[in-house]
């Protein structure tokens, strides 16, 4: 029965710290709410997750300027992305301001072509540290709900707009809300 070698506890030292080292550099799993796999935008120019339990109906979209167009799997929303065209003065003026002045362009063209009530302003914000406006208006459609997140992508500005439905139970509208600025957040712009 002799002395216990030093080697020993410098062994189990050395297992306590790879083990503790191990388990720190684990990722946390945790459920993503987009899918694994990235998909490309009518002009190539956007790379872009499809939430869970939407379908990608990019190539059925129902206008020509749609660049992405998702529809969720009960159809009681969709989510679609085009690009829009600003002028070079506009260009400026967002470089220098924020996009105010386009959510107000936008804005006039919708109510110009269709009965809408604005639900809420535009409001200027960051996501991430890219520029966004977002905004909501109620169509002529009862029950129905347009929300609009503009981005500012650098050289282009691009529409998120997600419609939803009166099948949407007005409760859930703040998860759609979470869903579209997660999905803006994912896009490559």
């Amino acid at each position: 029965m002799g002395r216990r070698p030093r080697a020993l506890p410098s062994c189990l030292s050395l297992l306590a710290s790879l083990f503790i080292v191990a388990c720190a550099s684990t990722p946390h799993a945790f459920e993503s709410p987009f899918t694994q796999e990235f998909f490309s935008s009518l002009d190539g120019k956007l790379r872009y997750r499809t939430p869970i339990g939407w379908l990608d109906a990019t190539h059925d979209a129902p206008s020509s300027n749609s660049l992405i167009w998702l529809v969720r799997s009960d159809y009681a929303a969709t989510l679609g992305v085009r690009e829009v065209v600003i002028d070079a003065e506009t260009r400026r003026e967002v470089n220098r301001t924020d996009l105010g002045r386009v959510a107000e362009l936008t804005l006039a063209i919708a109510s110009g072509e269709k009965g809408l009530t604005i639900v809420m302003q535009p409001v200027v914000s960051t996501l991430r540290g890219t520029k966004v406006c977002t905004y909501e208006y109620a169509t002529g459609h009862p029950g129905d709900l347009v929300r609009i997140v503009l981005v500012d992508a650098g050289d282009e500005v691009y529409e998120v707009s997600m419609l939803m439905t009166s099948r949407v139970d007005e409760k859930r509208i703040p998860e759609a809300a979470s869903l579209q600025e997660a999905f803006v957040q994912n896009v490559l712009w």
